[in-house]
């Protein structure tokens, strides 16, 4: 029951909205786990990883929502990028050209229809791109976005989007 819960309080950690009335009780509950947790397991079991989910708990508290800060797509869109990497004496000139390529191949086999490729599609070439006929799906059916919400959130990127 300890592990189950314990798995509740992660499934908490990373919601898209947290309610900040709550974080006093996910404290509480992630201390009583933690104690039911070392009278099950050996002390040998408990280092320093599982003494921080307690601190993920205050670290929401403060931070704000998990998600928002979280690494783990940069460090696979890196992964990505470092497979690029022939020349070790000039690994970002590699990673851009291998970007730079990928983009390249992913355009011809969108817009070259006889190509045979050899490899994945970057792009979905069963699908038109246009503005629209936009849809979103959600809890398993499917809307689509009437026109001022589109014109809306179109607006709404081009005046918040940075430029660089």
């Amino acid at each position: 029951m300890a592990l189950i819960s314990l798995s509740q309080v992660f499934n908490k950690l990373y919601l898209k909205v947290i309610d900040p009335s709550t974080m006093q009780v996910l404290k509480v509950e992630v201390a009583k786990i933690m104690s039911i947790l070392e009278k099950v397991f050996p002390p040998a079991c408990f280092d320093i990883m599982t003494h921080l989910v307690r601190h993920l708990v205050e670290e929401l508290d403060i931070s704000g929502l998990v998600h928002i800060r979280w690494m783990y797509p940069m460090e696979k869109y890196m992964k990505a990028l470092k497979r690029f990497v022939q020349n070790m004496a000039r690994p970002k000139g590699n990673m851009a050209m291998g970007y730079s390529i990928e983009e390249a191949l992913g355009l011809c086999m969108e817009y070259i229809p006889k190509v045979k490729s050899t490899r994945r599609k970057v792009w979905d070439d069963k699908k038109k791109p246009t503005m629209h006929k936009e849809v979103l799906e959600g809890n398993g059916h499917l809307r689509k976005l009437s026109t001022n919400l589109r014109v809306w959130a179109h607006t709404f990127v081009l005046h918040n989007a940075t430029t660089t």
